[in-house]
Order: structure tokens, then sequence, then C-alpha cells
């Protein structure tokens, strides 16, 4: 019983969406033609954790060419798959 109200609770915040609404920005992006690339889709709302789907702000560290191959290199090495590109 807690746990289920604690879910129903959760479920009133805008931290949680139902999984239509999850799903959202994937199917855009699976989807819809002429998207910006190397962008970040999904919600548009409050720090981004709600709302309409769209193209949302994505950080400078995100296009930092150095971050972003020590973090494949991590992901690899954490998974033990490697993925040639």
């Amino acid at each position: 019983m807690v746990t289920r109200f604690a879910w129903w609770l959760m479920t009133k915040t805008p931290l949680v969406q139902s999984v239509e609404r999850g799903a959202c920005p994937e199917v855009m992006c699976a989807t819809e033609d002429g998207l910006e690339q190397r962008a970040l889709h999904g919600p548009t709302g409050w720090m981004q954790t709600g709302g309409p789907v769209g193209t949302g702000k994505l950080e400078p560290h995100a296009r930092d060419k150095p971050v972003m191959a020590r973090l494949w290199d991590v992901s690899e090495q954490a998974t033990g798959f490697t993925w040639s590109v």
C-alpha cells in the first residue's frame, strides 16, 4: 500500500509522465523530417522534465569532442561492448 501511495503521489508531480508522453521524443526523432542534427529533442518545459516536445537546450559540454570520446570509452569499458565507428 505504501508503494502504491508513493507512486500515486509521484504522478502528481511534473517529474513523472505517462508512457505515451515519455515516448514522444523518440517517436518524433524517428518519424519527423528536417529535425536539427546534433540537437537535444525532448521536453521543453520546466528544466526539460515535462511539457511539449521540441528542440531543447543542449549544454556546451555536450559538444566537447574530448568529453564525447571519453564518455564513449568509459561506456565501452562498462558494457564490455565495442562498437566500431
